[in-house]
């Protein structure tokens, strides 16, 4: 199996080293490449990416202009994936990496999709209870037994990732656009870390375009599902790849 692990960051230097050494330890049984896409960090993210990629022949990273959001990062990672399967995670270190492997396995069960539910989460309320409420309507609407539809941490298979048709910040509805196009998708427990350093990216404002989002993914289902990923080359300001 070969996997393509897709990490967005913006603004996350501390913890990018760490976090790649530990993913490089998990995943060294496995053919794989680690993305690390940049989202316009104006922090010394893209010096810490150039020194990892400069050092290991498994990282690659890609740096955006400026800060385009997690749905056009993923869609660039998408873009460049490689092999059988795509791992996400952010890149804050509150995904932890030893559960890479039950990804892995889930997967050889024959799942499409197997998405992570963070059972405790280390967030603050105006993370958590807006997620909470999006979970539970997007569960209801769609139909999917899931707790945690929009986790970060996410296993797929690499022809899935690459036909969905992600825009706005539909990155929260993965595994409602999986669906759609006939994956299996199922979910595990997963162990949420508190944040190290930096702060939270996402609030309550989120909430309010993920329900556009998933009123759009509603209205078109069926119809746009297999329009695939969007163009994000312009979106780029350098890429390094080896």
């Amino acid at each position: 199996m070969k996997i393509t692990v897709i990490i967005p960051a913006y603004n996350e230097c501390e913890t990018l080293s760490p976090l790649a050494e530990q993913v490089r330890a998990r995943l060294g049984a496995f053919e794989h490449r680690i993305v690390f896409i940049d989202d316009g960090s104006t922090d010394d993210s893209w010096d810490v990416l150039r020194t990892l990629h400069a050092k290991f022949e498994d990282i690659d990273a890609v740096r955006f202009r400026e800060n385009f959001g997690k749905t056009s990062a993923l869609a660039a990672g998408f873009a460049r994936a490689e092999g059988d399967l795509v791992i996400t995670m952010d890149a804050a270190l509150q995904d932890d990496p030893k559960e890479l492997g039950r990804f892995i396995d889930k997967i050889n069960e024959g799942f499409d999709v197997v998405s992570g539910w963070k059972v405790r989460r280390h967030d603050p309320w105006t993370k958590t209870f807006p997620s909470k409420v999006y979970n539970r309507l997007i569960s209801f609407v769609f139909g999917l037994e899931l707790h945690d539809i929009n986790c970060g941490f996410k296993a797929l298979r690499t022809n899935i990732a690459k036909q969905l048709p992600l825009r706005g910040d539909m990155h929260r509805l993965i595994p409602v656009l999986a669906a759609q196009i006939g994956a299996r998708i199922t979910e595990i427990p997963v162990e949420h870390h508190p944040r190290r350093c930096g702060s939270s990216k996402y609030g309550v404002e989120r909430f309010w375009r993920g329900i556009r989002d998933a009123a759009s993914a509603y209205v078109t289902a069926g119809r746009t599902t297999r329009a695939g990923l969007p163009d994000t080359s312009g979106c780029v300001a350098e890429e390094l790849r080896h």
